[in-house]
């Protein structure tokens, strides 16, 4: 379906402990037929173009995670060697400006551009050495605006920025591209349904944020009807005690219930808790992996805001990254048995 066979590997795990690679080998990804990582398919729409290995991290509730877990995971990956593309589809731009630090962003121009005439998208790179960035702000308002009245102008946002990305990616070789999105920007949240291929949800476990995670739900069947080929990976909890075992046991079974008749399990991993590692996660512009970096020491660190040192927070920022780094490993399992699994279909 993709063309002509190239194969090569994508070990995705190579960060992992040397001890736990041979149980995780589901990880290490041989993917044969890449000469595109565009996917082309019939829908009710018409031809519909998915990008390939494209996770969007999504809930119709804010202040789940979303923008902490997606730059999480892209540091990860990219550390260890692979090419990553972050698209930050939020007019908030946390992700772009508090998560990864970048300064130089277009305030979601390139983004909004790509959806409206179908432009060239134009990334910050090495904001990570691999990682670059789509920036997300407040110019992406323009985008639902752009989403609303396309029919009328004769625009067709999801072709536009299915075209842009897949050239993007062809061109510079991304192994794997993750979408932070907006919990209100909700036009902008079916283009990328149509755009992804795979769906993380994050929650936690208040009533609001699962009432988020089902009102999404709702828009993930109503693409999935329209022709869209994204598949619901899974839901992880975000922000939990890992103590409260009996409430925590309560939350994975509304989160079970809520996913019944899909056939998908939430992750086994969780994100806990930690005030302290998360505030200086987003002031200094780390993920919780970078700031429990052995050689990282407390009095060396620096506010790039004001470029004096800072005293970090948080003692022990190692279980919030231990965390993160257990969500990546079962994401990137549960990628390698999704795409195997579709190759053989």
């Amino acid at each position: 379906m993709l063309g002509q066979k190239v194969s090569y590997q994508v070990d995705l795990v190579t960060f992992l402990a040397t001890e736990t690679r041979a149980k995780l080998a589901v990880g290490c990804m041989r993917i044969d037929q890449v000469t595109s990582l565009s996917v082309t398919v019939q829908g009710l729409r018409g031809v519909v173009h998915a990008v390939r290995r494209t996770i969007l991290v999504a809930n119709r509730k804010g202040g789940v995670g979303k923008s902490s877990i997606v730059a999480a995971i892209a540091v990860l990956v990219a550390k260890a060697g692979k090419r990553v593309l972050v698209i930050d589809a939020d007019p908030q731009g946390n992700c772009t400006q508090r998560d990864l630090g970048v300064r130089d962003g277009d305030n979601g121009k390139s983004l909004a551009m790509a959806i409206q005439y179908g432009q060239v998208l134009e990334p910050v790179r090495d904001v990570r050495p691999g990682l670059d960035v789509i920036a997300g702000g407040n110019l992406l308002s323009l985008a639902t605006t752009i989403i609303t009245s396309s029919s009328d102008h004769g625009i067709d946002p999801v072709a536009n920025l299915s075209t842009s990305l897949t050239s993007l990616v062809d061109t510079e070789g991304y192994d794997l591209v993750l979408i932070d999105s907006a919990p209100g920007e909700l036009q902008l949240l079916d283009v990328l349904l149509e755009i992804a291929t795979w769906l993380i949800v994050p929650t936690k476990e208040d009533e609001a944020s699962l009432d988020g995670a089902e009102k999404l739900a709702e828009r993930y069947l109503r693409a999935r009807k329209l022709g869209a080929i994204v598949e619901l990976m899974g839901m992880v909890l975000f922000d939990c005690d890992p103590r409260a075992t009996r409430r925590n046991a309560s939350t994975f079974q509304t989160v079970h219930e809520l996913l019944e008749g899909t056939g998908i399990a939430p992750f086994k991993s969780t994100i806990r808790h930690d005030k302290a590692t998360s505030v200086d996660a987003r002031r200094l512009h780390l993920t919780p992996a970078e700031l429990a970096t052995p050689q990282r020491k407390v009095e060396e660190v620096s506010d790039e805001d004001n470029d004096e040192p800072k005293k970090m927070w948080s003692r022990n920022p190692g279980p919030l990254a231990a965390d993160h780094k257990q969500l990546t490993r079962e994401v990137i399992g549960r990628l390698a048995s999704g795409e195997r699994a579709k190759e053989e279909a």
